[in-house]
C-alpha cells in the first residue's frame, strides 16, 4: 500500500508529526567572498540565481539550529567560497526548506491535502532567530511557513542611518510580521517578541524614535502587551531592546529603562556586538533584562 492510499485521517496524523521544527532555526543572508570565477560559478553556476532584493554577492542562510554567527552585526557571517574543502571557521550552512514547505511541494493531492485539511495542533516549539534588516526579507521570501510553528521570534541586526526618505521593504516585513504574530487577532499568535536593534554613530538616538524605525514599526503593529523596552546610549552608538509579550485583555503595559552603552574603545566589546544577546538561544518567557553590559 502507498502513502497516499493510507486513509486521510491517518495521512493527516503523519503530517501532524513531520512537519514540526527543531527547537532553533536562525534566518539570514551572508556574503559570498573569494575569487571572481569561485563567486561567478557559487552565484550562478548550475543555473542557481540570486536571492531578488539581496545585495550583491549576498545569499541566504536558513539554519536548523541557533547560529550567533548568522545574526552577528559586529563580525558578519561570511563565506569563503574559494576556501579548500576543510570548512572555514565562520562557515554558514546552505539554505534549507522547512519540512512543511517540503511537504507542500511534494505533488498536487498532498499539497492540496495540507491546504484545506492540515491544523498545527498546540505544539508551537520552534524559536525563530531573524537577522535584520536581510534575514526578514529571506524569511517572507524563503520560508514564510515557519511562523506557524513559531513559539517565539527573536530579530537582531542593526539599522544604519537611511540615506533616502523611502521606508525599506524589511520595515514592511517587520510590520506584517508582529501584526500576523502579535496584532488584533493574530493570525499566528506567539508567547514573545525580542528585537534588538543597533543604531551606529554618536548621533544616533533620536532615530530610535523615528516614525520609520524598527522600534516605532513594531510599537504600531502590536494590539496590547506587556511591552518592555531598554535603551542603551553609548559614544559609537544606541541600542534598543524590544520585548513584547501578549497581554491577556489586549491592553498596552509599557515600561522602559536607559543604560549605558560601553563600547568600542580599548578592551572593550566591538561596536555592535550588543545585537546579540549572550544567553540565546535560552530566553524566558517572562520578561528579563537583557545580558549585564560591561
Amino acid at each position: 500500500m502507498s502513502f497516499l492510499e493510507l486513509p486521510l485521517e491517518l495521512r493527516l496524523i503523519i503530517y501532524e508529526h513531520a512537519a514540526v521544527e527543531g527547537a532553533a532555526v536562525t534566518i539570514g543572508a551572508c556574503e559570498l567572498t573569494g575569487k571572481g570565477a569561485d563567486l561567478v560559478h557559487r552565484v550562478h553556476g548550475d543555473d542557481r540565481a540570486p536571492l531578488p532584493g539581496l545585495p550583491p554577492m549576498h545569499e541566504p542562510a536558513i539554519l536548523d539550529s541557533y547560529s550567533s554567527r548568522l545574526l552577528s552585526v559586529s563580525e558578519p557571517a561570511r563565506i569563503d567560497v574559494s576556501s579548500p574543502s576543510s570548512t572555514p571557521p565562520d562557515y554558514v550552512a546552505p539554505t534549507h526548506h522547512s519540512t512543511l514547505s517540503s511537504l507542500l511541494l511534494l505533488n498536487h493531492q498532498i499539497n492540496a491535502e495540507l491546504s484545506t485539511h492540515f491544523r498545527r495542533k498546540n505544539n508551537k516549539k520552534t524559536s525563530l532567530f531573524v537577522q535584520f534588516p536581510l534575514g526578514l526579507h529571506v524569511f517572507k521570501t524563503k520560508c514564510p511557513d515557519f511562523v506557524r510553528q513559531a513559539r517565539s521570534i527573536h530579530i537582531a541586526g542593526s539599522y544604519p542611518k537611511p540615506t533616502t526618505t523611502k521606508q525599506s521593504p524589511q520595515l514592511d516585513q517587520l510590520a506584517h510580521l508582529v501584526s500576523a504574530t502579535l496584532g488584533k487577532s493574530p493570525r499566528y499568535p506567539i508567547e514573545k517578541l525580542e528585537a534588538r536593534i543597533y543604531f551606529p554613530g554618536g548621533d544616533s538616538y533620536p532615530r530610535v524614535w523615528d516614525d520609520s524605525s524598527p522600534a516605532s514599526v513594531i510599537l504600531r503593529n502590536v494590539c496590547g502587551g506587556f511591552i518592555d523596552m531598554e535603551v542603551a546610549r553609548g559614544r559609537h552608538g544606541t541600542g534598543i531592546y524590544v520585548s513584547v509579550r501578549p497581554h491577556p485583555d489586549n491592553k498596552r503595559v509599557i515600561s522602559t529603562v536607559w543604560r549605558r552603552l560601553v563600547e568600542g574603545d580599548n578592551g572593550q566589546p566591538i561596536c555592535g556586538d550588543w545585537a546579540v544577546d549572550k544567553q540565546w538561544p535560552e530566553w524566558n518567557k517572562d520578561f528579563a533584562p537583557s545580558s549585564p553590559l560591561p
